[in-house]
């Protein structure tokens, strides 16, 4: 059975309204929905906004109260999670999807963030870490950390980094592969640089040509191996 929470505003001391940050979580395991229920009770900033237990439930929920953030189990019991993390975006493209998963092969980890994922959180990591997560996709940036980012370069090393050899990205090139990495639209791009929204397509399209990559999620990945960006 799904579980519906209501979405709580708290005031502060000096009557401050901090802006919440509402969290479905996909899981089928009730100790995990122990554990998430107890570690968000701390977080003044973040709200459980509802439980499910199955991609149905879930889609349904997530129907009814738009979360910001989802976090998802891939193995769920009647369909994978990843799958489900798709169905979502369809529906609600600026919806920021965390999966939390105890599979940590490099394959299923490229392929969620391919697919959309923001962040991507093994279940032996620490508690801390997936709240670190919510905070960071909530700001629009992407979540790897510790076996997370090894997966990911790894398999990068493994299928793409031929592609790369000897190629050289402009000044500006860079600059826009970084705010890409920081999950910024191009009109936001445009804004910060004070340049066409037409100009940073057209930057995003000759790095991806140059690099010979096809996601923002290869994007991320080469930034990161070439020491453009850290994690």
């Amino acid at each position: 059975m799904s579980v519906k929470v209501r979405f709580n505003s708290v005031e502060s001391s000096n009557n401050i309204i901090m802006k919440k940050i509402n969290v479905l979580v996909v899981d089928d395991h009730d100790l995990i929905c122990m554990a998430v229920k107890q570690l968000f009770s701390k977080e003044p900033d973040i709200v459980l906004a509802g439980f499910a237990r199955t991609g149905k439930e879930s889609l349904d929920l997530f129907s009814q109260l738009s979360p910001e953030i989802v976090i998802i189990d891939i193995a769920l019991p009647d369909m994978d999670g990843i799958e489900l993390m798709v169905s979502m975006l369809k529906k609600k493209p600026k919806t920021k999807i965390i999966l939390h998963s105890s599979i940590t092969d490099s394959e299923t980890i490229v392929k969620g963030f391919e697919a959309g994922a923001m962040g991507y959180v093994p279940k032996n990591f620490k508690p801390k870490q997936l709240i670190e997560a919510i905070h960071s996709v909530n700001k629009g940036e992407h979540y790897s950390k510790g076996i997370v980012s090894d997966a990911l370069i790894d398999n990068y090393l493994k299928n793409k980094s031929k592609n790369s050899n000897g190629v050289r990205l402009t000044a500006r090139e860079k600059e826009i592969l970084v705010a890409l990495t920081k999950g910024l639209t191009n009109q936001q791009i445009a804004e910060h640089f004070k340049i066409s929204v037409r100009t940073v397509e057209a930057h995003k399209a000759n790095i991806m040509k140059k690099l010979k990559l096809f996601s923002t999620a290869e994007l991320v990945i080469y930034a990161i191996k070439h020491n453009i960006v850290t994690i």
